[in-house]
């Protein structure tokens, strides 16, 4: 099958950081790769990803390091960076109830969030806010920034370790209660342009026809809801003028979720992300609404109750300290292993419990200039959840 020499060569990355324990001395994160050959054409590139792909030595890189920075790959545009990914040879990843507007730019590609450029992303596992998140997220660099617009990625294993460390009642709580998170969807048109996101149609509407009439449109919903056996919901603000209505979805989730054959627990969750939008919004304190009358709630446990700040203010403290910023050139790539490729339905059954022994969050950091972000989505071998057909 051949090496990974044959195709691409390690390259110093200046952003890449050490991980801490419990990982061996020098691994990398990310680890960052270039061509073997700069002059390498785009279709020996991707003849070149599918080798390394089947022959599992791509797998076994980021099994070790968890996330992967791919430099001077000569991708011009959204199309190119499309067959890289598929080279891979995953299976896309199906967006169910994604609140997350993106358009569309090429195959199972997509813009990575539409945020205005003064606004961070906070850290978070890709979609830890439902029971079927991805299992790999490609970022590719379509615009560089002229200042900022890192990508800060942090790894939740030892952000559970060094929590468990400095709070550990905290830990035993969260792991007996999970979280809860709610999820607001505005009944409003479907954009064709978009994928999954922003309004109930497009969260939730794959099987729903211009044709159907409210209460065959609402059953649709509900039964796509039901392919996420954590959640409950509850239609809002139904009038005669507005029959279809809004949408409430929460989902009940664990925090931490171990991987099966190293048995390293990874904090696997939203709840960081959750807490810091608050503090921006002002809404830490009931009733949690912003100046626009929006609900917008930190962090629960999983029975309601608020998740006391110093915990929350310790977890901040500790992504700081041991995350990498990756810095963009445009036509870069970077890979996250998010978890570990399993039956999702499998998962759901056993609460979801298997996460790859890395478990990355990202996130986003304000720039200025032109900064272009697309993304990529991708389940493992068996990351569908069950059709309800």
């Amino acid at each position: 099958m051949g090496s990974i020499a044959e195709v691409l060569r390690p390259a110093p990355y200046g952003p890449a950081i050490e991980l801490p324990a419990p990982y061996p001395e020098n691994t990398e994160f990310p680890v960052s790769f270039a061509l073997s050959e700069p002059s390498t054409h785009l279709a020996d590139l991707i003849a070149g990803i599918e080798r390394l792909s089947t022959s599992g030595k791509l797998r076994d890189v980021l099994n070790k390091h968890g996330a992967v920075y791919f430099q001077n790959l000569g991708l011009r545009d959204a199309e190119e960076f499309s067959q890289f990914a598929h080279a891979f040879g995953w299976t896309a990843h199906e967006d169910i109830g994604n609140p997350v507007r993106r358009t569309v730019h090429a195959k199972n590609v997509a813009t990575a969030n539409e945020g205005p450029n003064t606004r961070p992303v906070y850290p978070h596992n890709e979609f830890g806010l439902s029971p079927h998140y991805p299992a790999y997220v490609f970022f590719y660099c379509a615009s560089a920034p002229e200042t900022g617009g890192e990508t800060p990625i942090n790894n939740s294993v030892v952000l559970y370790r060094r929590l468990k460390e400095k709070h550990p009642d905290f830990i035993d709580e969260i792991e007996e209660k999970g979280v809860k998170y709610q999820l607001f969807y505005p009944n409003a048109a479907r954009d064709q342009t978009s994928s999954a996101g922003t309004s109930v149609l497009q969260a939730y509407g794959r099987t729903v026809l211009d044709t159907d009439d409210t209460e065959t449109a609402r059953s649709k919903i509900e039964t796509e809801i039901k392919r996420l056996p954590t959640a409950k919901w509850a239609w809002k603000n139904k009038s005669e003028s507005y029959k279809l209505g809004d949408l409430r979805v929460w989902q009940y989730l664990p925090a931490v979720r171990n991987h099966p054959q190293t048995g390293d627990t990874a904090f696997f969750n939203n709840i960081v992300s959750r807490f810091l939008n608050a503090i921006d919004a002002g809404t830490l304190q009931p009733p949690h609404l912003n100046k626009e009358g929006k609900y917008q709630p930190p962090a629960f446990y999983g029975d309601g109750s608020l998740i006391p700040r110093e915990y929350l203010d310790s977890a901040i403290e500790i992504i700081k300290e041991t995350r990498a910023l990756v810095s963009w050139k445009q036509g870069d790539v970077l890979l996250l292993d998010v978890y570990s490729p399993q039956s999702l339905v499998e998962a759901m059954t056993n609460v979801l419990n298997d996460v790859q022994n890395h478990a990355v969050q990202h996130g986003r950091e304000p720039w200025t200039g032109n900064r272009t972000l697309l993304a990529s989505l991708w389940d493992g071998p068996h990351g569908q959840p069950d059709s309800y057909e």
